[in-house]
């Protein structure tokens, strides 16, 4: 990205998370800044979260909590 973020036009990565034992699966169609992940009780502990990713996928790891409820964000949604 060489422009400021400000300026910057995101597309919607139509992001989509889906759970494969302890981990969570993120997917986005295109470049997704500042992903977060988040269950209904918000009290979940991942390997990482706030992170910036190309379209395709990323395995995150669940510390601790319940995958229930899954809300997967970014900048785009903000």
């Amino acid at each position: 990205m060489f422009s400021y973020h400000k300026y910057f036009h995101y597309q919607d990565p139509k992001l989509r998370a889906r759970v494969e034992g302890n981990e969570i699966i993120v997917s986005a169609e295109a470049y997704a800044k500042s992903v977060e992940i988040l269950n209904e009780n918000e009290d979940m502990v991942l390997e990482d979260n706030y992170f910036d990713m190309n379209a395709g996928e990323k395995r995150v790891r669940i510390i601790s909590g319940e995958p229930v409820g899954l809300k997967v964000r970014s900048v785009y949604d903000i």
